[in-house]
This record gives C-alpha cells, sequence and structure tokens, in this order.
C-alpha cells in the first residue's frame, strides 16, 4: 500500500476512536437524549455513524459482509458497532497491499456513478466528522466540558 492511502486509512482510524472516545465519556443516560433540531436521540446518532460505513461496505464496496442492524441502545453495543464496522473497512482496504483504494465501484442504487475506493473512505471519515460534530455541539450546550481533544 503506498502510504498516501495508509494515511487515508489512518485518518478515518484515528477519527473512528477518538469517536468511540468521546462515547465512552459520556454519561449513559444522555444516549436518550434527542439535540434540539435533530430527529435522532445520541444512541442513534452513534449508531448511524456506525451503520454508514456496513452500508457503503454492502451497498457500493460488496465486501459480502453483512451488518447487524439490531437497534443499539447501551453504550457497549454501540462501541460494538463502531469498533466491528470500522475494522471491516480496514481491512477490506487493506487487502492485496491496499488495491482496493484505488479500484472502482458503483452503488447499487445508481450504477452509473463510479467511486473510487480511496474517494470512500474520505467520504465516510468526512461524515463522520459531521455527526460526532453535531453530538459534541449537543453535549457542550447541555453543560459537558468533558469533550475528548482532536489532534489533528
Amino acid at each position: 500500500m503506498n502510504e498516501a492511502d495508509q494515511e487515508i486509512l489512518d485518518h478515518f482510524t484515528r477519527t473512528r476512536d477518538k469517536t468511540i472516545e468521546l462515547l465512552g465519556t459520556l454519561p449513559d443516560d444522555w444516549l436518550a437524549r434527542t439535540p434540539d433540531g435533530e430527529d435522532r436521540d445520541l444512541a442513534a446518532i452513534f449508531e448511524h455513524i456506525a451503520l454508514g460505513v456496513d452500508h457503503w461496505m454492502e451497498n457500493c464496496m460488496g465486501d459480502r459482509g453483512q451488518a447487524d442492524r439490531t437497534p443499539r441502545k447501551t453504550k457497549a453495543a454501540l462501541v460494538a458497532a463502531l469498533e466491528n464496522s470500522r475494522d471491516r473497512l480496514v481491512r477490506f482496504f487493506q487487502r492485496d497491499g491496499g488495491q482496493p483504494m484505488h479500484r472502482q465501484y458503483a452503488h447499487q442504487r445508481d450504477k452509473s456513478v463510479p467511486y473510487i475506493g480511496r474517494n470512500r473512505v474520505l467520504y465516510l471519515t468526512q461524515h463522520e466528522a459531521h455527526h460526532r460534530g453535531k453530538v459534541v455541539l449537543a453535549v457542550r450546550q447541555w453543560g459537558f466540558t468533558d469533550v475528548p481533544f482532536l489532534p489533528y
């Protein structure tokens, strides 16, 4: 795998690990809270982050894996889902010396739009940062100050 593609995967992994760290710092009962302007509670937002990866792995990259879509409301179940989807993505894109990073894929919904593997990893990192940002904004508004630092 070339250095640039490895850095993209490392960045995804660091981002996911920080999301898991954030989840770990939150009070358990806050997972049922819904931020203003959102239609999902915090547990559902964290679950959405995990399932976003699974969706793209199944419907675009075609890795033949299948996510457990049982609703998750506990911290332990959410951490497991986040870890599983992180490991699934990294394992897939590290195969064959990183060849999947530069392969072209098509989503099942619209096969006319080509996606390159590294583009999807970058997209999923951005997607995660977006939703984690919504969580951070909400918990800070609720008075939470123990938000993990992002050293980027």
